[in-house]
């Protein structure tokens, strides 16, 4: 049995891109998942942080596919047989249970900010099933080994390293042992390492507190159409159906991606004291109608408490990626990003001896960022103009990091994250929001962004519709 440098537990999106980044720099590097691809995952949408990220780690260690899939019109261009879903953006609808969607002027009860500024440098919904089957089989074909169909039932210290102890999750129960300097965990929700080593969920000192039912289906009509026949101008300015989309209904809302294979992933999300039940709405009803499932095949998905919090670094040379160390919550798509970043740091921790305890502590700053930020979302979404302005401090922050990272830096956090100043504004900020007695909170807000407010967010003259809030 020869050691190995790394063996990296998961095969998405996540753990396959790991595996690339390690064996392009000569690391012998082995994958390891219980599930074999094609699978239905869902986490798909990207945003400019993730894709500034994905186009460096192409860059950096000559991935050329990432560079392609970073930008919608290089996915098509370079990888038209890999479905993924346009995103020009974030668009938001409020309805009213029982009620059609209305509203009495433009933008009352509707927001949209642009991400790009052209369909061609767009964002992307990721199908899932197809680029995380890509991403493994390019990794694969790059040298990486795949121990496909075995879970990981034992883990060691062995000098410096681990031994690992894998079965199969076939009839055989075959067993195989592996010796390793890294272990990188990659496993998402199965948290290998952190099961393995009895790690404490901390998911208790997070305010956000959801759970999610969720499924892909074909045959959702469009919003926009249903937006014409009201007469509201719903593309403008992007199609509103190119976006990650947000139904907000009350206590809970339903998001839309669409793929340009026909297939919606649509997913409700709510506090967890409430139901999961989204129907009722008679817009939302409409463009269900005639919708079918398409993934799981046995039904719609539904989670328990999504939140889950664990410390990425489970013991020396033991490091758990986003995707395994964290479940935040799909408002603001911030799981790609997360991820990417944590991909980005984990590689220099490994080839160039960063220190795995920034590694941690950048982790966690985002984690509480991002909770805070999530939570007053949620204690907001039945008032629009207060939930509105809780966006408006989550754009702040990412386009901060965004225009950092074009700039050519690389923030040691994500989403302004590393900058004390902005953390405190937006304890102010949320405070005024999450304050029903404040009835001036969008100007205490309006003055609590104002030093990374670059895009003209909060601008009433523009009636929720926000062209630039990007650089690309």
């Amino acid at each position: 049995m020869n050691r190995i440098d790394v063996a990296v537990i998961g095969s998405g999106f996540a753990g396959s891109i790991m595996a690339r980044v390690l064996a392009s720099r000569g690391l012998t590097v082995a994958m390891i998942d219980p599930h074999l691809h094609p699978r239905f995952a869902v986490g798909e949408s990207s945003t400019p942080i993730a894709d500034s990220i994905l186009r460096r780690l192409g860059t950096t260690y000559g991935l050329d596919d990432l560079v392609s899939l970073s930008t919608w019109g290089g996915w098509i261009w370079d990888h038209p047989d890999l479905t993924c879903g346009r995103k020009r953006g974030f668009s938001y609808f409020a309805h009213e249970k029982g009620m059609p969607f209305s509203e009495a002027s433009l933008g009352e009860q509707s927001l949209l900010a642009a991400a790009s500024p052209s369909d061609d440098v767009a964002d992307t919904h990721w199908y899932r099933a197809d680029v995380d089957l890509h991403l493994c089989q390019q990794a694969t074909s790059e040298g990486v080994a795949l121990a496909a169909g075995f879970s990981v039932v034992g883990i060691e210290r062995d000098g410096n390293g681990w031994k690992l102890e894998l079965q199969s999750s076939d009839e055989t129960g075959e067993r195989l042992s592996m010796r390793v300097d890294w272990v990188i965990d990659a496993s998402g929700r199965a948290a290998v390492l952190a099961k393995a080593f009895a790690a404490r969920d901390m998911a208790d000192r997070m305010r956000t507190r959801t759970h999610s039912t969720f499924a892909h289906l074909h045959g959702v009509s469009r919003w926009a159409d249903a937006l014409d026949s009201l007469g509201i101008d719903g593309k403008d300015p992007f199609d509103c159906d190119d976006a990650a989309q947000h139904h907000l209904l009350g206590n809970g809302w339903l998001w839309m991606l669409r793929f340009g294979n026909g297939v919606t992933s649509v997913g409700y999300t709510a506090p967890l004291e409430s139901s999961l039940d989204w129907t009722g709405h008679p817009s939302i009803d409409a463009m269900m109608k005639a919708a079918w499932l398409v993934h799981p095949g046995i039904g719609w998905h539904q989670t328990e408490r999504l939140q889950r919090w664990y410390d990425p670094l489970c013991a020396e040379r033991a490091i758990m990626l986003p995707t395994a160390a964290l479940t935040m919550d799909p408002m603001h798509s911030t799981g790609i990003a997360h991820a990417l970043a944590g991909i980005e740091r984990a590689a220099c921790v490994i080839l160039d001896g960063h220190s795995a305890d920034d590694y941690a502590a950048n982790f966690h700053r985002e984690t509480m960022l991002l909770d805070r930020m999530i939570s007053t979302a949620y204690h907001v979404m039945d008032d629009f103009p207060r939930f509105a302005a809780a966006c408006m401090v989550y754009f702040a922050g990412a386009i901060a990091c965004e225009e950092r990272l074009q700039a050519g830096e690389t923030p040691a956090a994500m989403w302004s994250a590393d900058d004390s100043a902005f953390v405190s504004a937006v304890e102010v900020a949320c405070a005024a929001i999450e304050n029903r007695e404040i009835a001036d909170f969008e100007s205490r807000v309006r003055e609590a962004i104002a030093p990374w407010n670059t895009a003209g967010l909060m601008d009433a003259s523009v009636n929720n519709r926000y062209a630039y809030t990007a650089t690309k």
